[in-house]
């Protein structure tokens, strides 16, 4: 998800967040509130290559008939691969990964850039390469033609922060677009994916640093309605990508200091709105832990913590819970059985879920 990023934050020394809640209780809200409103599992391992991003070291495991995660995979609903992944890995290594999702009934989701630069402007910005949230059409219907080979139905897509690449980010190479030319770029690339998938539907992931940027809000609405004039629908959904080390922080290029989880409750009930506008229909939130996090039990206790903060004190009830790393921690998504594992995360989740 945030391949260029975690390569820049590999220098970046820290230590692990404190942690907000007891995480050895499930989310603190009532049975009934929980059972009014179905949530959908959303499972990402971390599966980023080439090196030096980080692998989960037991990734093509789960896709073994006997693999320990049984639980976990029988209330994950969507299962998302990384562009990074499905384009440098092997057409056999996709047969695998897609039989076994088949079987268990899970659907897939990619995370790709879409954002489609087809002149290299001068000085250079944006592109494949250069900048996160940036593909082509050339790349999307490779990789979409490598789950269609190997039996697969790609459910959805989701763009890699391509409002807030484009547009936000002041990272070298970031082109800082008008919102107008973001929705132009696109277009190819989304088109080359409607091409081989008819029916996928197209969501995207977002940062929850906008209320740092003046006129945010404008500038959100602008970009949802664009995007439903590009698809001749709203946008399937927004998932909240939370900066939780961002703590008052000055974020570069930003107008304002950076809070946590303060913004993302304002993003959130910002899409609330935008949702009552029709722009949006599903709203999600990724759940994880740091890359401050020194160690797997650090970050999936981190994971749960920033879980039961939302849920308890602020009252967020996702459509999506999107359990997600591209972090160094977990190193590990098996077996379920174990706390600090990816697929032991959700077990946690779902046991809270239930009555007791």
């Amino acid at each position: 998800m945030k391949a260029l990023a975690f390569i820049a934050i590999l220098l970046v020394l820290g230590g692990r967040s404190a942690a907000v809640a007891d995480s050895d209780r499930g989310p603190g809200d009532p049975q009934a509130d929980r059972d009014a409103h179905r949530v959908e599992v959303w499972l990402a391992p971390q599966s980023l290559m080439p090196w030096p991003l980080p692998r989960d070291e037991d990734f093509m495991q789960m896709f073994e008939p006997d693999a320990p995660w049984r639980v976990a995979a029988q209330h994950t609903q969507v299962f998302k691969l990384y562009g990074t992944f499905v384009g440098h890995t092997t057409q056999a290594q996709i047969n695998t990964i897609v039989a076994d999702l088949n079987r268990r009934h899970i659907a897939i989701a990619l995370e790709n850039g879409v954002l489609n630069v087809p002149n290299t402007p001068r000085p250079p910005c944006g592109g494949l390469g250069l900048m996160e949230g940036y593909g082509t059409p050339e790349q999307a219907k490779r990789i979409a033609g490598m789950i269609k080979a190997a039996g697969g139905e790609l459910k959805y897509l989701d763009m890699d922060e391509p409002l807030h690449n484009g547009r936000f980010s002041n990272r070298p190479h970031a082109c800082h677009s008008p919102i107008k030319l973001l929705l132009q770029q696109i277009q190819p690339t989304i088109a080359a994916y409607r091409e081989v998938f008819p029916n996928i539907a197209i969501g995207e992931a977002e940062p929850t640093r906008f209320p740092s940027y003046t006129g945010w809000q404008a500038d959100l609405k602008e970009w949802l309605t664009g995007v439903r004039q590009v698809l001749g629908r709203p946008l399937a959904y927004m998932h909240l990508d939370i900066p939780w080390s961002d703590d008052g922080g000055h974020v570069p290029g930003a107008d304002l200091p950076s809070h946590e989880p303060a913004d993302a409750v304002t993003v959130y009930h910002a899409l609330e709105d935008f949702r009552r506008q029709h722009l949006v229909d599903g709203i999600g939130i990724i759940e994880d832990g740091t890359l401050k996090d020194t160690t797997d039990a650090d970050w999936v206790r981190d994971a749960r913590n920033h879980l039961q903060l939302l849920e308890g004190q602020y009252h967020l009830r996702p459509d999506h819970q999107v359990f997600q790393s591209w972090m160094p921690h977990p190193s590990r998504a098996l077996p379920e059985t174990q706390p600090d594992t990816l697929t032991g995360l959700v077990d946690w989740y779902i046991d809270a879920q239930r009555p007791h």
